[in-house]
């Protein structure tokens, strides 16, 4: 037995495994899946129904090229907020169409935000908008100048 868990109980190698595959590509049918772990496809069919509907896998997506889709800027706003208004930031921040990612911290900042724009306008529009929110005490913004690596796959 795996020592991974997921939400429901532990994973199991056949769970894993199907899970690797779905990282690759999200798009591999239930039959090749099927076919690569020698496990019949009802198998498959029901493994990954039951990863959906516990949690373990929360959709399934394609990785688009922002600067390929008229999103040529990224940045990096770290941010330092009072406790009080951290959920309500982060219900904020989720509301923005232009937000990638956020997180929350541990360290000098508690919030970091990703967030991709058109240009340089649309850029200084989003840093204004997060620096207005309520309990804010400081912001850091950062102007990605190159994507170097993304790994969208977990270490199974």
């Amino acid at each position: 037995m795996s020592r991974h868990k997921g939400k429901t109980g532990k994973l199991d190698e056949l769970d894993l495994n199907i899970l690797k595959i779905l990282q690759r590509n999200s798009r591999e049918s239930f039959s090749e899946i099927s076919k690569k772990l020698g496990v019949p496809e009802a198998t498959i069919r029901y493994r990954v129904k039951k990863l959906v509907n516990s949690g373990v896998i929360k959709g399934f997506y394609a990785l688009i090229d922002p600067r390929k889709v008229g999103l040529p800027f990224s940045m990096i706003i770290l941010i330092d907020t009072d406790p009080g208004h951290l959920d309500d930031i982060f219900e904020k921040l989720k509301s923005m169409p232009e937000t990638s990612h956020a997180f929350r911290l541990t360290g000098k900042y508690n919030v970091v935000a990703i967030f991709h724009a058109r240009d340089m306008e649309h850029v200084n529009m989003i840093n204004e908008r997060v620096r207005s929110f309520k309990g804010i005490r400081s912001v850091e913004t950062l102007l990605v100048t190159g994507l170097v690596y993304i790994n969208p796959e977990l270490p199974l």
